[in-house]
């Protein structure tokens, strides 16, 4: 790996770490607009949508600072930078600097989106889940839920073991993003017979469903509390810095897994114009 490159995931590592060691689990944050860019309207991907939204503002939209000179805005005094990656199959790892619209003045309304009304939770969950081609066989009734590779089948509690719908339908897309990795959809490799000798790689797939779920319960607008105490919070810290790959790769594998599940066609053409649009100096 080239030193750049090392540097770049070193430094989204250090900002995951950063954020947990101040309590925030970026996958249990919640948003109700995908973060994007406010001038293409371009949602971020991988890791920049776990970064950004983690930042906790009002309205997800973001700009860079050409395009804020652009539109006759300004920054605040005092505002900082968020830094993402150029995002586009992360061609270059390029890191570039946005701001958020709420750290920004003089910028014209007309160009701000209405916020997003949204369906209700368990209407969403059912489509989302109907929507999609090839699913799963499900089957109610062990205790435990888990997702079969060999058989393609997703077993789930009934729902009765639950304390509501919304966490029936948060554990069940956490299974449903492991079962992305079957040849019949996404093909990512299966690890799990290496689960006693490197729970490290196992870390991989985990925040990889960790990371989906949250994009899910965002999407649908369920809500569940999610567990987080100091061992969870210093097992990511320790695993975040023992592989400076883990964030950045984990949530590159979740936006495929949720694109898949969502039916989302990823232009990668168009998006390098988005993005060379956005990095454009003024």
């Amino acid at each position: 790996m080239k030193n750049r490159e090392l540097q770049t995931h070193q430094c989204i590592s250090e900002q995951m770490v950063g954020l947990l060691e101040s309590g925030i689990v970026p996958w249990h944050t919640t948003w109700n607009e995908v973060p994007s860019n406010l001038l293409t309207k371009r949602p971020y991907r991988g890791i920049n949508v776990l970064l950004l939204a983690a930042k906790g503002y009002d309205r997800n939209y973001f700009l860079t600072e050409s395009q804020i000179e652009r539109i006759g805005a300004y920054i605040y005094r005092g505002q900082k930078p968020h830094v993402i990656l150029d995002g586009i199959g992360f061609r270059s790892l390029r890191p570039y600097e946005v701001y958020n619209i709420e750290q920004c003045g003089d910028i014209p309304k007309i160009i701000v989106p209405r916020c997003p009304v949204q369906k209700p939770p368990i209407e969403a969950c059912k489509e989302v889940i109907e929507g999609l081609d090839h699913c799963p066989r499900l089957v109610h009734g062990d205790t435990i839920q888990f997702y079969d590779l060999s058989e393609d089948i997703i077993t789930m509690p009934s729902m009765r073991y639950f304390a509501s719908r919304d966490e029936y339908f948060d554990i069940f897309f956490k299974q449903l993003v492991a079962a992305t990795k079957h040849w019949l959809r996404l093909g990512r490799e299966d690890h799990s017979f290496l689960e006693r000798l490197f729970p490290e790689i196992m870390a991989i797939e985990e925040l990889v469903m960790e990371i989906g779920s949250w994009y899910f319960r965002s999407y649908t607008g369920i809500e569940v509390k999610q567990p987080c105490d100091d061992i969870y919070l210093q097992h990511w810290i320790r695993m975040f810095k023992k592989n400076p790959l883990l964030a950045f790769e984990a949530a590159e594998m979740a936006q495929e897994a949720v694109e898949f599940i969502l039916g989302v066609q990823f232009d990668k053409k168009e998006a390098i114009d988005y993005v060379e649009d956005e990095m454009l100096p003024f």
